[in-house]
């Protein structure tokens, strides 16, 4: 059995787009917990600031890279990049032990 796909990706949302990212979030996990091969997929929120942290595991790179080609997940990608204050920070998280 393979390791997981594991991503973090941190986002970095300017201050008025706040409430309009939020509610594009919400839509986003909906739709990807549906998603074949999805083990967790969530969004945490820096207190106090307008920073995103997004925590997501995959069974397979595969299933993470069908799932961005998806038609939702494609117009979340069309959205949420004029609502970001930089380029979102994207790691790719393996297993220590």
């Amino acid at each position: 059995m393979s390791e997981p796909y594991t991503l973090c990706v941190v986002l970095h949302v300017k201050p008025e787009h706040a409430v309009a990212f939020a509610a594009l979030v919400e839509e986003n996990v909906a739709e990807t917990r549906k998603d074949k091969g999805v083990i967790i997929f969530n969004y945490h929120k820096v207190v106090g600031e307008t920073t995103w942290v997004l925590y997501e595991s995959w069974e397979s790179e595969h299933d993470s890279d069908v799932h961005r080609q998806k038609p939702d997940v494609q117009a979340f990608f069309a959205r949420a990049p004029g609502m970001l204050a930089q380029e979102p920070q994207i790691l790719h998280l393996g297993p220590v032990i």
